[in-house]
């Protein structure tokens, strides 16, 4: 069972005798749900290009914040940075 379908079916669980036999009520649902979660992951998944961006902002925080700036607030602002760029991106 996949992660989008075991989270479907804590939202949407098997209701009854009659429908852990016929699957009936929440079935749609669930595999609307499913759909949904599996096209989500795959609009948040990085691509080679998304890297190459984080690795370039990277670099230019630590040249910009300099060597004083501490591994969270380095890679918070990357990630405040890359956060922005997929924004205007959409």
């Amino acid at each position: 069972m996949t992660k989008a379908e075991e989270r479907a079916l804590e939202i949407y669980p098997k209701q009854n005798m009659y429908e852990a036999l016929f699957d009936g009520s929440n079935r749609l649902r669930r595999e609307v749900f499913i759909k949904g979660y599996e096209q989500a992951e795959q609009d948040l998944a990085l691509t080679w290009e998304d890297m190459k961006r984080i690795c370039a902002l990277s670099v230019l925080v630590e040249m910009e914040l300099g060597r004083k700036a501490s591994d969270e607030q380095l890679y918070e602002e990357v990630l405040q940075r890359f956060n922005s760029y997929r924004e205007v991106k959409k």
